[in-house]
């Protein structure tokens, strides 16, 4: 096996160690995600975190498919030249951030993680409640995040366990 970039490795174990808690010298490249603690909710954060940084796409499975830094690098790496090779035309604009998103918003996107109608989401029941497991619940706060322009982690659901709250944490943060 090739070994990863340097700079690609480095950003990878710091990206980890901010995701897990972790200090960033107790994380060896080699050594298998789940003995580093992450598993399926720090995972998507994990590689969300990973695509905001690297300007890819990849997808949450990949650490399943390339299960140590190391292997997961070397990925990166090669999404990472992929995703900054130059497109055959013009990339859309980024949407600009908007303003923070009330209870009826933050609704409509978890409708759209969930697959369902908004109408359908009552904003004071507790997300577990609506079917909100933590592959949802990643998938949910990475979307507020990238259209809000915030840096909330997916365990905020957990404090702030219903739209409601979770609009009102967010107006405050």
């Amino acid at each position: 096996m090739a070994a990863a970039p340097a700079d690609v490795l480095a950003t990878l174990i710091g990206l980890l160690a901010d995701v897990t808690r972790r200090d960033a010298c107790t994380l060896h490249p080699w050594q298998p995600f789940p003995e580093i603690g992450l598993d399926s909710l720090l995972g998507t954060e994990f590689v969300a975190t990973v695509n905001a940084r690297f300007g890819t796409a990849i997808k949450g499975a990949a650490v399943l498919d390339h299960p140590s830094l190391e292997a997961f690098a070397l990925h990166v790496a090669r999404e990472t030249r992929r995703a900054t090779a130059p497109a055959p035309a013009a990339a859309p604009a980024a949407p600009p951030c908007r303003p923070l998103p009330s209870a009826d918003e933050l609704r409509e996107e978890l409708a759209q993680v969930l697959a369902c109608d908004p109408w359908d989401l009552d904003p004071c029941t507790p997300f577990s409640d609506l079917g909100v497991d933590a592959r949802a619940g990643a998938e949910f706060m990475t979307a507020v995040n990238r259209l809000y322009g915030l840096r909330e982690r997916a365990v905020v659901l957990h404090d702030h366990p219903d739209l409601t709250a979770l609009a009102a944490h967010l107006a405050t943060a």
